[in-house]
């Protein structure tokens, strides 16, 4: 991991946000130095991302454009689904994360009225289902997450709702009592509405004993779990290393899901895997793990998201 000297630390402290959580600190001191490495190089400020690269942007899927972006929390590239940005805040900051001009630039969170989305799929009704992302959905109080929740699922149009979280394996403590209780409620209100989550993890290590304990309650209460993990250069840009984090989730219940293709975000060049190796490493993978533990090899877009396999 290079260091920063004062020069650029203060100014990627001016730019960018930095957080990391606790468990992820607490976590990565019970890891080998190559495996806390690799695990804390995704959330550490690096001198690479004061570095100008051609075809990075802050908005690499263009989610601003007004075709797509029908409010400032809402996000619609598919004909059936919307993407509801709940928050900018996480428990961590990703470095190459796509909305880093939202999560790492935050100046504050704009919250549409329910009412107004409301209204809006109504007037679409095509719209099926509701995606909770942000930031991270899990950072709202469980209270709000579950109001949130309930008026969507109440809607006679939506019939699937999917949380996307980072949480899960950065701060279990989240993934709390009450919230338990609160997915269990609504699973048994709207009995004939899926809810689903999808956790982000890159790598095996992420998968601590307090997050697998957190990952068993989830599924105690019938919530469909998946994974998205995003190649990451010198993270977890090798066969081996995601072929033990396919077999990791499954074993823990959890069907790997999207293997994503950096997004191109301001400063996260250094993350990047080219397409060719990329497609290389996809293609070992699927030689040495079970068609069932595969993920889909995708890059997004503003158009949605494109095979690479």
């Amino acid at each position: 991991m290079q260091l920063l000297d004062a020069a650029s630390e203060a100014l990627l402290k001016a730019k960018f946000r930095t957080r990391i959580s606790p468990h992820v600190l607490r976590h990565a001191a019970t890891l080998s130095e190559a495996d806390a490495g690799r695990l804390l190089a995704q959330f550490m400020p690096a001198p690479q991302e004061l570095e100008d690269h051609a075809g990075f942007s802050d908005d690499p899927l263009n989610e601003e454009d007004a075709d797509i972006h029908p409010f400032p929390d809402v996000v619609r590239k598919y004909r059936s689904k919307i993407l509801y940005l709940t928050s900018d805040e996480c428990p961590v900051y990703c470095r190459y994360c796509t909305r880093k001009r939202k999560t790492l630039l935050s100046t504050g969170h704009t919250t549409t009225p329910l009412d107004a989305i409301g209204d809006f799929l109504r007037s679409n009704s095509e719209i099926n289902e509701v995606i909770f992302s942000g930031g991270d959905p899990l950072m709202l109080p469980v209270a709000e997450l579950s109001e949130r929740a309930r008026y969507f699922l109440s809607l006679d149009t939506v019939r699937f709702l999917r949380l996307h979280s980072r949480a899960v394996t950065t701060s279990p403590a989240l993934v709390s009592d009450k919230l338990i209780a609160t997915l269990a409620g609504l699973r048994h209100e709207f009995r004939q509405k899926p809810v689903a989550m999808v956790l982000h993890i890159n790598l095996a290590t992420e998968l601590s004993d307090e997050a697998i304990r957190k990952i068993q309650e989830l599924r105690s209460i019938g919530i469909p779990l998946y994974a998205q993990t995003v190649l990451l250069k010198n993270i977890n840009d090798d066969t081996d290393t995601l072929a033990e984090l396919c077999m990791a989730l499954v074993r823990e219940g959890i069907q790997p899901y999207y293997l994503h293709q950096l997004d191109r975000v301001t400063g996260s060049a250094h993350f990047e895997v080219s397409e060719p190796d990329g497609r290389r490493i996809y293609a070992e993978l699927a030689l040495c793990i079970p068609p069932y533990m595969l993920p889909r090899y995708v890059r997004d877009s503003k158009q949605g998201k494109f095979p690479l396999s």
